[in-house]
């Protein structure tokens, strides 16, 4: 919203440093300052109003002692999380970017369901929303997000040229056919130029493209015709083109421009609606670990909040990187022309996890709760999706993964040393991972500040993979 005002500011009037709004660098930082700024403005009256009603955290009786001081600290604190980088994002985002409620309707949706899970946790004494139910949530939310990526072309198709205002944005090979830079199409085919049904649409009803153009060019309106054989290639150029199978396609870690498409096997091509169904799972099981994971991760003061920031940060550059042609080139990685309001989103997210880092901080005056922790997680599983960096979550989310598996082994070790000798036997002195440490000695502060120093390596590995090919 604030970076049209700045545009119309630069267009109409000509102020001085208006022009900053077309970069995304600027709006991305402006986007984390602003989640920031209203992250520490609303953080004493959220965490007031939780005391009020005593949204306080239930602390286990199994777990460490030195949490039990802890009782009563309220939580829910993911509200100010969401508030934060939905303020960040909506002032500094591009309104018309479906990456960008894409994300929002996504964390809105974890948001809730950990809302609920939180809030009957307080109702019903530790039980809150049950697994089978938060589960078909986040079934519901992955459905939904793959649906929206295979139907919306922003996520599958090449960068339109023109704006809904008509304006031209000029390329080498729009050039060549005699359009020229500051040129506005008002007209295609002898009709009026629309932006809704010629975007990503190369083609008209009868599948022919258009030859001919009209635009205005300083004052004079000017007719361009093309020639039939070069037609299709123009308006491609112009509008863009929508292209589904290019959505199942991911970069694979280590090697130099090679990607590997879901449902393709060998030489096999599954139907697009099956490669549908296949993406659709990857997505469910995606979005579902690394929501759960992260909820594991939320166990001591920062330690979520901080990772949460560091994975967000590799994820706004890994964004910024795929939806910039040179950059996309230069890493030889898929080039995503409409990600780049995922940049500015995850840099809101940044600012917003500061903020709440800022009274999360140990001691914590506020937990994330269920509200914050499903929500991030998912966040980070469905941005690492949309800019193609899956394969490289084991090191983004290093320690997420390192929490989950430490409970599954857990479990596992428990139940196969009960029934073989009678008794379970632990392999962690306990889990999640986190609390191994504490019980091992260190302070609570320790392990947080250790886990951030190992979760920074591990995403500057995620970057490194980048340049070894």
């Amino acid at each position: 919203m604030l970076n049209e005002l700045m545009r119309w500011l630069d267009e109409a009037h000509g102020l001085p440093g208006m022009r900053l709004a077309q970069y995304i660098s600027f709006r991305t930082l402006m986007a984390a300052f602003t989640a920031g700024a209203v992250g520490l403005l609303i953080g004493p009256l959220l965490i007031r109003w939780l005391k009020k009603n005593a949204f306080g955290e239930t602390i286990r009786s199994e777990g460490p002692a030195t949490h039990i001081g802890k009782k009563g600290t309220p939580t829910m604190g993911g509200l100010l999380i969401l508030i934060s980088l939905a303020m960040g994002a909506l002032l500094w985002g591009e309104w018309n970017s479906a990456y960008l409620w894409a994300l929002l309707g996504l964390a809105l949706w974890l948001g809730t369901i950990g809302f609920l899970d939180d809030w009957l946790k307080r109702a019903r004494s530790k039980k809150g929303l049950p697994p089978r139910l938060k589960l078909l949530g986040q079934v519901g939310g992955a459905l939904w997000l793959t649906m929206l990526m295979f139907f919306e072309p922003s996520f599958h198709s090449t960068r339109e040229r023109v704006r809904a205002d008509g304006h031209i944005r000029l390329s080498p090979l729009l050039a060549e056919v005699g359009f020229k830079r500051g040129d506005k199409l008002i007209a295609v085919a002898g009709e009026p130029f629309s932006w809704e049904n010629w975007r990503f649409r190369p083609t008209r009803a009868d599948g022919s493209a258009p030859t001919s153009y009209t635009v205005q060019r300083e004052g004079q309106t000017l007719h361009l015709y093309i020639p039939e054989g070069r037609a299709f290639t123009i308006a491609a150029e112009l509008f863009g083109q929508a292209k589904p199978e290019s959505l199942f396609l991911t970069n694979l870690p280590f090697v130099k421009n090679q990607e590997i498409a879901y449902g393709t096997f060998g030489g096999w091509e599954a139907p697009l609606w099956l490669r549908a169904v296949i993406y659709g799972l990857i997505v469910l099981f995606i979005l579902t670990a690394t929501s759960n994971a992260f909820n594991l991760t939320d166990g001591l003061d920062g330690l979520a909040v901080g990772v949460g920031a560091i994975a967000f940060v590799s994820l706004a550059s890994f964004a910024y990187f795929s939806s910039n042609r040179i950059w996309a080139d230069y890493f030889m990685i898929l080039y995503l022309p409409h990600a780049a309001e995922v940049t500015v989103f995850a840099g809101a997210v940044v600012g917003a996890c500061i903020a709440f880092l800022w009274y999360n901080g140990y001691p914590a005056q506020v937990f994330m709760g269920d509200t914050g922790s499903l929500m991030l997680g998912g966040l980070i599983g469905a941005i690492a999706l949309m800019v193609k960096k899956e394969l490289l979550l084991p090191l983004i989310a290093g320690i997420p993964l390192a929490e989950t598996l430490s409970v599954m082994l857990q479990v596992a070790y428990f139940r196969y040393t009960k029934r073989k000798y009678g008794e379970g036997r632990r392999i962690f002195r306990m889990s999640p991972l986190h609390h191994h440490f504490e019980l091992s000695g260190w302070h609570e502060a320790k392990v947080v500040i250790r886990f951030w120093i190992v979760a920074a390596i591990l995403n500057a590995l995620a970057f490194i993979t980048l340049k070894i090919r």
